[in-house]
């Protein structure tokens, strides 16, 4: 059996839901809404919001559904497109369409706007998307075009000499310094001294020489010892051989710069004539010692060979008929060999010669004309030479 406090519940509660449902019916069965528009505060209505009901926003119309109690939602005509639902409460927001509206609430009495009826004849035209706006092109100003650097072309080496051409000179001074050593030991400084007469042959980068030597003298091979007093070199004859190659690397206007190797071999024979003095003691039948000095001068053949490899770095400029020159020279192999020995008493020493720096500088210059051209160089260093001569074009 049921107690008096569950029956008063019971029947509280079922009166408060009928007294609620019936409130909210009242509510929205005859309300009337206006709608403003947020954006420009049109206001569109009243319009009474039944379902089946038509309203009007923003030029399009729409019907009023009813999906739930105090709930309307919105049916565009034109696309069939539903917003809502929307709580139909006075100052409630929503969207429908494109805009945003405010419900205002009106009273039941107020002056309805009639919904909205199509023309007749006239069908609604399907809802057609319409493209986004294109954007707004920005004039980018025209920018200057880069100009393209044209890559350097390397220059060509320059093309070989085809010229045959033949060159004679003579030279009154062609002196080469030595330093001279008499059992290991150095000796002197003496200079081997020519005169010397030579052509050479240059043709396609390739070069050849070939000198005499009428005269060649040496002295100071030997001075201020205690037993050598002098040793020099007299009446001596040479030649000499030289062949190479020599190229242009670059050019540029009038001026032209070489590069080359060449090989020479070079020989002298003459006299050695060698000073001393030779001390020596004799004892008596009675034991008396006596010291004696005999000077004593002694000639012999000798003979002077060398053999070395230059490397030849080269800079001239030249014009139609004039040229000017200069040439460092330097000397990484030499080799000389003396075929001759120091006598002294009965003692022979050897004797060897090298050079003392391996480094030539030559300057010079040539005058032409027709084929012919005359020149003259002067080359100072490890050799002491002047030159003069004349060269032809074949």
């Amino acid at each position: 059996m049921k107690t008096a406090s569950s029956i008063i519940i019971h029947w509280t509660q079922s009166f408060a839901t009928a007294a609620i449902l019936f409130f909210a019916s009242l509510t929205f069965a005859g309300e009337v809404f206006s709608f403003q528009n947020l954006r420009d505060s049109t206001v569109s209505g009243p319009y009474r919001l039944h379902k089946g009901d038509k309203v009007r926003l923003g030029g399009i119309t729409y019907e009023v559904l009813t999906p739930s109690q105090g709930r309307v939602s919105f049916k565009s005509l034109s696309n069939g497109v539903v917003y809502g639902p929307i709580q139909a409460v006075d100052g409630r927001i929503g969207v429908v369409g494109n805009a945003s509206y405010c419900l205002r609430a009106a009273a039941d009495d107020a002056a309805v706007t009639p919904p909205p009826q199509p023309p007749a004849n006239v069908q609604s035209e399907p809802f057609v998307p319409q493209p986004p706006a294109m954007p707004t092109l920005i004039e980018v100003p025209e920018q200057q075009k880069p100009t393209l650097v044209k890559p350097k072309q390397l220059r060509p080496l320059p093309k070989s000499q085809e010229v045959l051409r033949f060159w004679g000179w003579l030279a009154p001074l062609d002196n080469t310094s030595v330093d001279w050593k008499i059992d290991s030991s150095k000796s002197g400084d003496g200079e081997i001294e020519r005169t010397s007469i030579g052509g050479d042959v240059e043709w396609n980068n390739w070069m050849a020489s070939v000198s005499l030597s009428p005269t060649v003298e040496c002295g100071d091979i030997a001075s201020g010892g205690t037993g050598i007093r002098g040793a020099s070199i007299e009446d001596g004859t040479g030649w000499s051989i030289e062949a190479g190659y020599r190229r242009a690397l670059l050019s540029e206007g009038g001026w032209t710069a070489k590069a080359g190797l060449r090989g020479q071999i070079r020989q002298e024979s003459g006299d050695l004539t060698v000073l001393s003095l030779i001390r020596s003691e004799e004892t008596d039948t009675n034991g008396v010692v006596t010291a004696k000095s005999e000077r004593r001068t002694q000639t012999s053949s000798i003979t002077i060979r060398e053999l070395s490899l230059w490397i030849d770095l080269e800079l001239a400029y030249s014009e139609d008929n004039w040229g000017t020159f200069a040439i460092v020279s330097f000397q990484p192999v030499s080799d000389y060999n003396v075929s001759s020995s120091i006598h002294y008493g009965e003692i022979d020493l050897s004797l060897d010669a090298e050079r003392p720096q391996p480094l030539d500088v030559t300057v010079g210059g040539w005058y032409g004309f027709d084929r012919w051209r005359l020149f003259a160089d002067l080359t100072l260093a490890s050799d002491t030479r002047f030159r003069i001569g004349c060269g032809y074009d074949f």
